[in-house]
């Protein structure tokens, strides 16, 4: 996974919420063991894409996904958006060639959000559904990563304290609006 830094390195909250997604990634490949990850920090003259490319990261925690990097990065896929900051929509992306590890990663960051819609914490990960999208080795997964960074509001608070109110695009969106943050209609259990 990308993203941190070396010894002594200072991350700030964004930093942080990048890592929660990176360790609910590793913990649902790895069944249970988040902290099997290591981040590194890239700057922004570097080619992501080549990285990605060339294997030397899995995926991109923080790319901005918008029209431009969507449109004019066609070799990498982004997943839905988990944070937003200012006009910054934050996303985890992967190399395209790979589809099915892109739609690993993809359903990995929706996982917080359903979590939080269906009132499904950390200390209940239990509740999420089994999933066969990956094969039976892997049908814990979302129960994997909801265990290791619990639900979207949890990651939140965690990262930017327990106080910290949500607005606009990082809130989810109730009866009878519909929801701000949307995992696929039959995506998350119902056998699908």
């Amino acid at each position: 996974a990308d993203l941190g830094g070396g010894q002594g390195t200072s991350f700030d909250k964004t930093d942080l919420l990048n890592m929660e997604l990176c360790r609910a990634l590793t913990a649902s490949l790895f069944q249970r063991k988040p902290d099997n990850t290591s981040f590194h920090r890239y700057s922004a003259d570097e080619d992501i894409s080549l990285a990605l490319k060339n294997g030397d990261i899995d995926v991109y925690a923080g790319g901005e996904v918008d029209l431009y990097s969507d449109v004019l990065t066609p070799d990498l896929s982004f997943s839905k958006p988990y944070f937003y900051e200012g006009v910054k929509a934050l996303s985890l992306a992967t190399h395209n060639a790979d589809t099915q590890w892109s739609d690993f990663v993809y359903w990995v960051a929706m996982a917080p959000i359903y979590a939080e819609e269906n009132g499904i914490t950390q200390e209940t990960s239990n509740k999420m559904p089994l999933v066969n999208l990956f094969g039976s080795d892997l049908e814990r997964l979302l129960r994997d990563a909801i265990h290791a960074v619990g639900n979207y509001d949890e990651m939140y608070r965690r990262v930017l304290g327990q106080n910290s109110t949500r607005a606009g695009l990082n809130t989810l969106n109730v009866f009878p609006y519909g929801p701000q943050y949307y995992p696929l209609p039959c995506a998350l259990g119902n056998n699908c």
